[in-house]
């Protein structure tokens, strides 16, 4: 159990690394000077100058699904045998599911090229094909991703603490990916309603959440590195 806790705490500060790197690259196009807008013309004559950015984002998920499936192995280590089965197979079924969803949105991603390749034999088949994958990966495969990812965190944490195998303090910090699931009720909410001051909080878990992850990453190293127990001496 030592050696996947200490492979899952690795996996889970470097899922926190293609985080980072994702969403560097997700800002990018504003750095480079297009405008950040949902207008398929723009976005298409970004991908047209700089390609590489999708590709590098599907690299970087396919990071994320690989690590965060190695993360889910090895939190079921550590929880295995001090929680219920049913409850740690649902919340590790959440997991991989957040994995596999990772997977697919960098599928999307990384088929740029067949995307530009439909935009050079028609404008407006490209602006079709653009929209079509910002439908099914943004808000399909990606939302399906952060939904299953925070559910995850939120059971794990639930789960280390009532069975005291992960830190008081961890679980307590899990309601920053619980306060990210809020963020997907705004389509029930009247579009009048003035979140005010909540609609900061819920930006803030974006950053937050992935802070969870390495945290939670941290706490398996640790006990992964932590020498295991002596065996007790037979009795003479």
């Amino acid at each position: 159990m030592r050696t996947s806790a200490a492979a899952g705490g690795l996996a889970a500060i470097v899922f926190g690394l293609a985080v980072l790197a994702s969403t560097a690259l997700q800002l990018a196009q504003q750095t480079l000077g297009f405008q950040d807008t949902d207008s398929p013309a723009v976005n298409l004559s970004y991908l047209r100058d700089h390609p590489e950015n999708y590709l590098h984002q599907g690299l970087a998920m396919f990071v994320m699904a690989l690590a965060l499936a190695i993360v889910v192995f090895a939190v079921w280590d550590v929880l295995a045998g001090r929680s219920g089965s049913l409850g740690l197979r649902t919340v590790s079924a959440l997991g991989l599911m957040a994995a596999a969803s990772f997977f697919l949105f960098g599928v999307m991603r990384y088929g740029v090229r067949p995307l530009l390749y439909i935009d050079s034999l028609d404008t407006s088949w490209g602006e079709s094909a653009y929209l079509v994958q910002q439908i099914a990966g943004v808000h399909g495969f990606a939302a399906a991703a952060i939904v299953t990812m925070c559910g995850w965190a939120v059971g794990v944490a639930i789960l280390g603490d009532r069975s005291r195998a992960l830190p008081r303090w961890l679980a307590l910090f899990a309601i920053i990916p619980a306060f990210r699931l809020l963020t997907f009720i705004g389509p029930l909410l009247p579009q009048d309603v003035d979140l005010g001051g909540l609609w900061i909080v819920l930006m803030l878990s974006i950053p937050g959440t992935t802070v969870w992850f390495v945290l939670l990453g941290v706490v398996l190293l640790r006990r992964g590195l932590r020498p295991a127990p002596s065996p007790a001496p037979a009795p003479a």
